[in-house]
């Protein structure tokens, strides 16, 4: 390239970058480009500067932000008080014997039998425990129930409870949901420590503080 052509080179450039920066002040004073721009994150979040979808106006952005803002402090607001609304008391019952029908919470209980121990399966015992197993039913007196194994709890004459285990007898009691007129029959297990008697089954639905004692196992 000789010396004149890249004169005219250089000049031609020149030319084309101010066409540039006239035509982008331009569009920034007629209002084409935003000139905030340059201070925005590229991923989208709360405030003045929100990042918001192309076509969507200053009027129509701030609406959005107010929009998610109070969302956001309505779940908040949901998750606190459902944190700390009060449970429900324990209903007060008196426990029945082996074999008779106790209703609570909506549901009829029946325990029909308890083995103890219960024989060994495919699950295993921890050492120094046994498992205790009891065939029990459950019936929706008026309404659509839950039915769910973990609801139990196996209670010794110190007050202390304990959880199930996976029993090896069947019919398992399951989970599900009763509609009115039906019942669950089947076997839950629980894992004692060997010479501790249980003392009475408890049935502890979500939202209460403790749970219930609804038969006597002694």
């Amino acid at each position: 390239m000789t010396m004149a052509r890249a004169v005219i080179f250089l000049v031609v450039s020149g030319l084309i970058m101010a066409a540039g920066v006239v035509l982008l002040v331009v569009r920034v004073n007629s209002g084409l480009v935003d000139s905030s721009i340059g201070s925005r994150s590229a991923g989208a979040r709360l405030g003045e500067n929100a990042a918001t979808p192309e076509g969507i106006d200053d009027i129509s952005r701030g609406a959005a932000g107010a929009t998610i803002t109070a969302s956001v402090r309505t779940a908040t607001a949901r998750s606190v008080a459902s944190r700390t609304v009060a449970p429900s008391p324990t209903p007060n019952v008196t426990p029945v014997a082996l074999g008779k029908p106790i209703e609570l919470n909506g549901s009829r209980y029946t325990v029909y039998r308890i083995v103890d121990p219960e024989p060994p399966g495919t699950f295993t015992t921890t050492a120094g425990n046994r498992r205790v197993a009891l065939e029990i039913s459950q019936e929706a007196l008026a309404a659509n129930i839950p039915y769910n194994f973990a609801n139990f709890r196996l209670r010794d004459a110190d007050g202390k409870e304990y959880t199930w285990a996976i029993t090896n007898t069947s019919p398992k009691f399951e989970t599900g949901t009763l509609r009115p007129g039906e019942s669950k029959r089947g076997w839950i297990s629980f894992q004692l420590p060997v010479g501790v008697a249980a003392e009475s089954l408890v049935v502890q639905v979500f939202g209460q503080s403790k749970g219930a004692a609804i038969v006597s196992l002694r």
